[in-house]
């Protein structure tokens, strides 16, 4: 028994060691594709000229590191979060983290020395069409591919994890809150953040097999063995495993929010039926929104555009009434300790529901038919995945390695913190701005008459660059510290 329960720690310890090398690497690639973002705003705003060809490779490069390390930050959040209760193998994890650098290695030379250049959607038949080399392109799809293969080990996972510690599936749902099925004595009932892990496992399974379909016949195609395939299949699979994986990134930083909150606000979220009944529709709700990316295509039936329309609508009203509602219930009358994590979870609200208007603005077909192909697209996604899924996922990474009385709560990283806010509030005004005067969207050189408000936006994106430098600094302190870390006790609760 002893033998047993010592492994059981060093098995706990090495997964919460991978969930932090997790955060770290994801934080550090945010900042270096950050840096690349500055590029492209200094290039819209005509303060250097990068040329159309490095622009592209920036903005492919910038797209799918981004989305990379975001995502890659949020898992290792997750895992640290549900490890107490759903038991990870810690071999699986580091497993995965491999994979997921080799594939993010891939994708970095075949833009950078490569030159490919398709933009981070990589819509076919872009990736076999380009002046770059073919080993450019293979490069660039065997890189999302192991990245791809590093979610899907993740979210078998959690499946297995989950079905382990709760009985079951249906259980590892909250089915029995959800049906309101008497729960026997010793039962677990899953959190918040277990829940949402769940989910996002299912989701992310399907989302990683439309990859499969659509990248399977562009190999084939580049091995020789087809000639080409139906482009507008094709787009629909791509958008359903792209859209679909940005979208489950941000409810994985929801899980995070619902772990981070209440330890400054003396307050936790309880599993309960709105909670459940949230999840549950998520599982569904989540996969139609991608339709709207497709209104532009005459071919596709009307039926699915409408589909798109109801899905885009739909997939907000449970993230905005569990997640942006109770987050605002736990923090009203409470004696909230401000600190960098609260301020970001603040803005990520702020930034959530900022973008997720402008997410239904643009899902409107009519609307949708006039704004879709200006910067009204990047700045509603800037909104909700800067604010949100990114700012949710530091908020847990400053709490993990801060704690509630650590160097979070220091006036210096408040301060850092609202001046995050500012820049990228600041930052997404702009986009808005632009989107409403019809500026193009993926354009390499903007008219002068473009200018301005690119212009504008530098000083506020150079704010982002101070506030994540310095906090990276302080953050850089904690990391030896966290990682020879006790095992901390399994708890019931969020």
């Amino acid at each position: 028994m002893a033998g047993n329960a010592h492994s059981n720690v060093a098995a706990r310890r090495s997964v919460e060691q991978a969930a932090l090398a997790y955060m770290v690497t994801g934080f550090a690639v945010f900042l270096l594709m950050g840096l690349l973002g500055l590029l492209m705003r200094l290039q819209h705003a005509g303060l250097i000229d990068l040329g159309p060809r490095w622009f592209y490779r920036i903005m492919t490069l910038h797209g799918a590191g981004m989305v990379a390390g975001v995502l890659l930050a949020s898992l290792g959040g997750v895992s640290q979060v549900i490890t107490a209760r759903i038991r990870l193998s810690p071999r699986l994890l580091w497993s995965a983290y491999v994979v997921y650098f080799l594939g993010s290695g891939l994708v970095v030379l075949a833009t950078l020395v490569g030159g490919f250049a398709a933009g981070w959607t990589t819509t076919y038949p872009l990736p076999v069409r380009g002046d770059w080399p073919v080993s450019a392109t293979w490069a660039f799809l065997l890189g999302y591919t192991l990245v791809a293969v590093a979610f899907l080990l993740w979210c078998l996972a959690v499946l297995v994890g989950a079905r382990r510690a709760f009985g079951g599936l249906t259980s590892a749902l909250a089915w029995p809150v959800l049906f309101r099925h008497p729960v026997g004595t010793g039962q677990p009932i899953p959190t918040g953040p277990e829940l949402a892990a769940t989910v996002v496992a299912i989701d992310g399974v399907i989302a990683v097999l439309a990859g499969v379909v659509y990248l399977v016949p562009i190999f084939a195609q580049l091995l020789g063995l087809v000639s080409g395939f139906d482009v507008l299949f094709a787009k629909n699979m791509l958008f359903l495993f792209g859209h679909t994986l940005v979208n489950l990134n941000i409810y994985l930083a929801v899980a995070l929010v619902y772990a981070t909150l209440g330890a400054y606000t003396g307050r936790a979220f309880k599993m309960s039926f709105p909670v459940a009944l949230a999840f549950n529709l998520v599982i569904v709700l989540v996969l139609l929104p991608y339709f709207h990316h497709l209104y532009q295509d005459f071919a596709q039936p009307l039926p699915l555009h409408l589909v798109g329309q109801f899905g885009s609508y739909a997939v907000g009203v449970p993230a905005f009434f569990v997640t942006i509602v109770g987050s605002l219930g736990l923090l009203y009358g409470s004696r909230v300790r401000w600190s960098a994590p609260v301020i970001f979870i603040l803005a990520g609200l702020w930034g959530w529901t900022v973008g997720g208007m402008a997410a239904v603005i643009d899902g409107t077909i009519a609307i949708n038919n006039v704004m879709h192909n200006t910067l009204w697209v990047p700045a509603h996604f800037h909104s909700y995945y800067l604010f949100g899924a990114a700012g949710y996922t530091w908020a847990y990474l400053f709490h993990r390695l801060s704690g509630v009385e650590g160097w979070a709560s220091s006036a210096l990283a408040r301060r850092l913190a609202w001046l995050y806010a500012i820049g990228a509030g600041g930052f997404v005004l702009a986009f808005f701005l632009s989107g409403l005067q019809s500026v193009p969207r993926r354009y390499a050189v903007h008219l002068p008459e473009w200018q301005g408000l690119a212009q504008a936006a530098v000083p506020f994106v150079l704010l982002l660059v101070i506030a994540f430098g310095g906090l990276l600094l302080m953050a850089l302190r904690s990391v030896p510290a966290a990682w020879r870390l006790p095992v901390a006790e399994p708890t019931g609760d969020d």
